[in-house]
């Protein structure tokens, strides 16, 4: 039975592993033993497999503070909740300098990872993500805000595209403005399908 202590000391390990990810570093054990003051005899004892199982751990971690940063504050079930939401977003990404590390921009490598069960994590986050979006847009076709015809999941997938692209062309640039762009485009396109009657 793990100890609290214990469960701390792994959540520690693992969220500094996470943070290697995010600066688009390798999850390397020396840097992980630095960075939290552990031995290589507590790593793995935390992690039997050693690299490749701390590595997926860093995957699974940082994939769920993604999602906790980017969960809507409000249901986005009207029109104000989708101005807020994507306030949120843009604000918390302009906090950003050029050189820190992005949540969101990092998951694009994760995308491209060799290892199979990382590209799984991640399409089944840009998967969740979508099933999420859809799921509010559908709520405002039911409510009559959006017209019958409304494409739900195209637009939830334009969504998570473009925040998933702006983020990585301003962290490549060094520029704020393509998220804002992508993102202000993907609602223009949100309210041509507007229910003129409501």
């Amino acid at each position: 039975m793990t100890t609290r202590k214990g469960l701390e000391t792994r959540a520690r390990i693992v969220e500094a592993a996470a943070d290697l990810l995010v600066a688009g570093n390798d999850v390397s054990l020396d840097d992980v033993m630095r960075l939290t003051r552990t031995s290589k005899g507590q790593l793995f004892h935390y992690f039997p497999d050693g690299k490749d199982e701390l590595r997926r751990a860093a995957a699974q971690r940082h994939l769920a503070r993604l999602a906790e940063a980017e969960t809507p504050s409000a249901a986005l079930t009207s029109w104000d909740g989708w101005e807020e939401w994507i306030e949120q977003i843009l604000r918390l990404h302009q906090q950003q300098t050029v050189h820190d590390a992005c949540e969101i921009a990092a998951l694009a490598g994760r995308a491209l990872d060799t290892d199979r069960f990382t590209r799984e994590l991640v399409g089944r986050m840009y998967e969740t993500w979508i099933d999420q979006l859809g799921g509010q847009l559908m709520s405002m076709r039911q409510e009559g805000l959006l017209r019958p015809d409304t494409p739900v999941t195209e637009l939830a997938s334009a969504f998570v595209a473009a925040l998933q692209g702006g983020a990585v062309m301003d962290k490549a640039t060094g520029s704020h403005q393509h998220l804002t762009h992508a993102l202000n485009q993907a609602l223009v396109l949100l309210r041509s399908y507007r229910n003129e009657n409501r």
